[in-house]
């Protein structure tokens, strides 16, 4: 047996079975696999994915089956592990590795997802990144005479179940069978195919959405009023109406202070608790999210404990701002580097993090005060161009988008002075410098490590786009508490080989930032759109002094690119034995369909031949 032969693949899902009991509070999942190739040895590394704040896994069991007919069960211990995924995205996974894989082998894995005190409809993602051969998923919803289910939020009574099929071909049913259960049945289910640059898979993959709802769930606008209502009462009782948030924003404001020095002040003050969704230590923060999700918040106990979770902060801010006499709302978003919200799918568990929107001098200033070291006036990049529910100056609320982000918010300034020797070698210091989202991004990074830890990221990303072989050593990182000021670092490097010798001639590569940059479109097609997390610019400055044995040659002048989304311009100067190359490079777009993919190809592949235009010297004796 082999895979689809328009994809080869390593491995192919002979079965995928999942079936999800509302009645029992279980997901059961079973799935079969079969080896093709070596590489395809690979997949005897089994990720189990669970949300900690409210489920477990149970009952694993997997096993071996050779090619001969031999069996070979699993009998070890599965561990727990955060996995990090496309666009940062990061999870809680059992992981176990299977024994005695080769190739012709067949491994299957089964396991119990459990949780308590609810009912969760589920989330079918039927296509996998193999091609599946069969696959058979069931649900089977709550129904117990005499009990509803009942959401805890609105007091609703949810007697009904809703389903939206996305990506699925167009003829797909699921069918109910007598006992209530829901069923879908589906064959050679295409793999799906990842490509660099491309939104969430999660977003891309054929899927199936439950969820349990009224009658109001088949009018999608009237769904979304009524929860802006009910979202609107739950911040209310949070933060609306307490003496702590009052006496916390009297001390933290002055009553002669502007609304944008009290704003500003505010914002500081809820910037300095701490975020427990940016903890350190992963095994802390499992054990404390299924703790806390038991327990009720409130914004007392935060002020008190100088710590609370994202949405808990960005509800203080709100609750201090109303207090200190501000024109304040909050907005509920979807973070797009999971999930794309869609208006017509009525389901609240799409909106996943909340900011905040102040009014200043007539203008409203969008907040993010419960992302650690966001700077003010700056939206991390999962919160911009995204959609949501917001509150309005009448009390009700509305969808609504957030601002795009623009390309100067996400700055990158690069410096090199390498000295060149006569055998090829190069020595130099590097000084990077990130401003906005370039910073922000760093500096969350930081946050799940330690010094040592901040110092190998930074020379490992050095070292990345660096030419094969740099020996990098940071010197000095500053900037790393202060998220109003750029962040920056200086390194020491060595590149063996950073030129090629032929002859006389020396081939001095100018491109110092961009040596294993590749055309990362060089594909004539493209299946998914081109998705970038943010627009950026980026300066780069390299300077290289050569041996004064040698004389430099004519260096091509490379033609400026501007489109209504990019720009892309280098120059050059040179002053004795020393050429300095200036490069700039913008990226102004974030998504782009494919029928706009020949026109982005084209500005990449100008781009790819403008960087590799080498310097190329003589030696003079």
């Amino acid at each position: 047996m082999t895979a689809d032969p328009a994809y080869p693949a390593d491995a192919i899902i002979l079965y995928h079975e999942e079936t999800a009991d509302d009645m029992t509070r279980h997901r059961y999942v079973y799935m079969r696999v079969k080896v093709l190739t070596e590489k395809g040895k690979d997949r005897a590394n089994v990720e189990i994915p669970f949300d900690a704040t409210f489920a477990g896994v149970s009952d694993i069991r997997a096993r071996t089956i050779a090619p001969d007919g031999t069996i070979t069960p699993f009998t070890g211990k599965a561990f727990n592990s955060t996995i990090v995924k496309a666009h940062g995205v990061k999870y809680l996974a059992k992981t176990l590795a299977l024994p005695n894989v080769q190739v012709g082998s067949i491994i299957e894995w089964k396991y119990t997802e459990y949780w308590e005190e609810y009912v969760i409809a589920p989330h079918w993602v039927v296509q996998d990144d193999l091609l599946t051969k069969r696959a058979k998923f069931a649900f089977i919803p709550f129904f117990k005479p005499n009990r509803d289910v009942e959401d805890v939020r609105t007091g609703d009574i949810l007697d009904r179940v809703y389903y939206t099929l996305i990506g699925l071909p167009e003829k797909t049913a699921i069918k109910t069978t007598a006992n209530n259960k829901m069923e879908l049945e589906l064959k050679d289910i295409p793999a799906f195919v990842e490509e660099d640059f491309s939104p969430p898979s999660a977003v891309l993959k054929m899927r199936v959405n439950f969820y349990y709802g009224t009658d109001k769930m088949g009018k999608p606008q009237e769904f979304w009023k009524n929860e802006g209502k009910y979202w609107n009462k739950e911040v209310d009782r949070f933060a609306g109406h307490s003496g702590a948030v009052a006496a916390a924003a009297s001390q933290a404001t002055s009553p002669s202070d502007t609304p944008d020095m009290k704003a500003h002040k505010i914002y500081a003050f809820v910037q300095k608790i701490k975020n427990l969704n940016y903890t350190q230590d992963h095994g802390a923060m499992e054990e404390l999210l299924t703790r806390e999700s038991k327990e009720r918040r409130t914004a007392e106990g935060v002020l008190q404990k100088n710590e609370g979770y994202r949405d808990e902060i960005a509800r203080l801010f709100w609750g201090m701002g109303r207090a200190a006499g501000l024109q304040v709302y909050l907005m509920r978003v979807a973070d797009r580097d999971e999930y794309f919200f869609q208006q017509n799918v009525p389901n609240r568990s799409q909106l996943t993090s909340e900011i905040a929107i102040v009014m200043v001098d007539g203008k409203e200033v969008f907040l993010d005060p419960a992302t650690p070291l966001c700077p003010y006036g700056h939206l991390a990049w999962q919160h911009t161009s995204t959609q949501g529910i917001r509150q309005t100056a009448d009390g009700s609320t509305a969808l609504v988008q957030t601002p795009a982000a623009n390309y100067k918010d996400a700055i990158s300034k690069r410096v090199g002075h390498l000295t060149l020797s006569e055998d090829g070698s190069a020595k130099g210091k590097i000084g990077i410098a990130w401003a906005g989202e370039e910073a922000l991004v760093h500096r969350l990074s930081s946050l799940k490590t330690d010094v040592a830890g901040r110092k190998k990221e930074l020379e490992d990303e050095l070292k990345s786009i660096l030419p094969a072989g740099a020996l990098v050593q940071l010197d000095t990182a500053a900037g790393w508490e202060d998220a109003e000021k750029q962040l920056s670092a200086n390194f020491s490097v060595e590149i063996p080989s950073y030129a090629s010798n032929a002859g006389k001639r020396m081939v001095v590569p100018t491109n110092l930032f961009e040596s294993r940059t590749r055309q990362p479109f060089a594909q004539g097609e493209r299946k998914q759109p081109v998705y970038f997390n943010f627009p950026y610019y980026v300066m780069d400055e390299t300077q290289i002094t050569f041996p004064s044995t040698f004389k430099m040659e004519d260096l091509a002048e490379v033609q400026p690119i501007r489109t209504d989304y990019s720009l892309y311009k280098v120059e050059h100067s040179a002053k004795g034995n020393t050429v300095t190359i200036s490069r700039t490079f913008a990226m102004a777009g974030i998504g782009f369909h494919q029928n706009e993919y020949a026109e982005l190809r084209k500005f990449y592949g100008s781009v790819s031949t403008g960087d590799s235009q080498p310097l190329v010297l003589t030696a003079t004796k």
